[in-house]
């Protein structure tokens, strides 16, 4: 072999060795592991807080109602089938006092879209913006609380943790308010805004349920149904209910009644003034009406020979 032909071959097997690519190092078990595992549970989170819708049939909210110089009571809402109203498809929000949840009445119609919530009350015109969870911290929330107009700040969103191990995302206003994402307000469902608008009542959501599996409880209440005259627990108290409610001209109180019981109802303002009482009750219906009170919100009691047995608020529109 000629001495040149020697010299290129050896630059031949010198330019494929020195080009030919090394192979790739193999990757530890354990690495593969942690990366599949990272990448789940980034899944799993993302999928739990971005899927939490929160009008849903599978829930039911507990609300306690306070009034300032008074007692307090439950009220407990649901979603039950769908209605059209003006031609705008809504789910059916049902209301009840009722601590065997078996005596609903239609509250309004409650739709979710695209992140937000809009309600119609029953008796009302005008759809209202309820909750619009696409708000970013130092936007501001501008609705109305039946007609009076609410407005404030997103503060922060944090998140927490609710009884089912869920993490849920909580959006912190400016007015002490706050949203927890699939449940609503701490206010209670549909009571967002409602201190812009009322003096002397005081709202709180209880507990709320999911599916039958209780997924929240406040930390102002040891159970979900919470019932008082004054600070003394009133255990005489019947299943009513009033309907409509808001209201125009008149509204009817129904209640257990009982022959053998005489009855009276008190209707009183927000200052604690007594500006209409009812007596000689014989059936267990009552009309209210409107006739010289103002619009806004009043509170009704019910007595019988022995206690207080009935209470609750009304509005009238």
């Amino acid at each position: 072999m000629k001495i040149r032909d020697t010299k290129k071959l050896i630059e031949h097997d010198a330019a494929r060795i020195i080009f030919k690519p090394l192979p790739a190092m193999p990757r530890k078990k354990t690495d593969i592991m942690k990366t599949t595992f990272l990448t789940i549970l980034l899944i799993v989170i993302s999928i739990n807080l971005s899927s939490q819708t929160l009008i849903e049939e599978n829930k039911i909210w507990n609300i306690v109602n306070c009034i300032g110089w008074g007692g307090c009571w439950t009220e407990s809402y649901k979603i039950n089938g769908d209605t059209i109203i003006d031609q705008i498809e809504y789910k059916r929000l049902l209301r009840t006092n009722d601590t065997t949840l078996t005596n609903w009445g239609f509250f309004g119609g409650i739709r979710e879209i695209e992140n937000k919530v809009y309600l119609l009350h029953s008796n009302s015109e005008n759809e209202i913006l309820l909750y619009d969870f696409n708000l970013t911290i130092g936007e501001t929330f501008s609705s109305f609380y039946y007609d009076c107009p609410i407005e404030f700040e997103l503060e922060s969103i944090d998140t927490l943790t609710v009884l089912n191990g869920e993490q849920r995302e909580k959006y912190n206003f400016s007015n002490n308010e706050s949203w927890i994402k699939g449940i609503g307000s701490l206010n209670g469902l549909v009571y967002v805004g409602v201190y812009w608008c009322e003096a002397d009542m005081y709202y709180d959501l209880s507990c709320c349920f999911e599916n039958d599996e209780q997924i929240f409880q406040s930390d102002n209440y040891d159970n979900c149904f919470i019932y008082t005259v004054g600070v003394e627990e009133n255990e005489n108290l019947v299943n009513h209910k009033i309907f409509p409610n808001p209201f125009t001209y008149s509204t009817v109180l129904q209640f257990d009644f009982q022959e053998n019981q005489k009855y009276w109802l008190e209707i009183i303002d927000q200052t604690g003034q007594i500006i209409n009482r009812i007596d000689k009750i014989t059936t267990g219906e009552i009309e209210i009406r409107k006739e010289n009170m103002n619009t806004g919100l009043y509170f009704y009691i019910l007595y019988d020979d022995n206690d207080i047995i009935a209470t609750g608020k009304m509005i009238i529109k």
